[in-house]
């Protein structure tokens, strides 16, 4: 069987890759990323989420910022794919309690 595969589903495949062989610096990264941003803070779960996402990013930036050919976009977008269900349920049950 052959599998046909996209040039960009090959990037977003290759980055994934490359963020997981960092699992245990993403994981610390997102974790504290969680816990300083405050969803009583955000006005929709848009912003919440944008706002994780690019923090988390920061963390990881030391890995990343010397490679002139690293693809940022698509960094945030795999990482959005990953979290985005955990974190609109994060912050649908914490606003309850602003």
């Amino acid at each position: 069987m052959k599998i046909i595969v996209t040039e960009s589903q090959h990037n977003k495949l290759k980055m994934k890759q490359w963020l997981l062989r960092r699992g245990e610096l993403f994981m610390s990264e997102y974790n504290d990323s969680l816990t300083q941003t405050n969803p009583c803070n955000h006005d929709d779960s848009k912003s919440y989420v944008n706002r994780v996402i690019h923090s988390t990013m920061d963390g990881l930036h030391p890995q990343f910022y010397l490679n002139h050919d690293f693809d940022y976009e698509l960094l945030f977008e795999v990482i959005f794919d990953m979290v985005y269900v955990d974190l609109i349920e994060k912050y649908n049950s914490e606003i309850k309690n602003c």
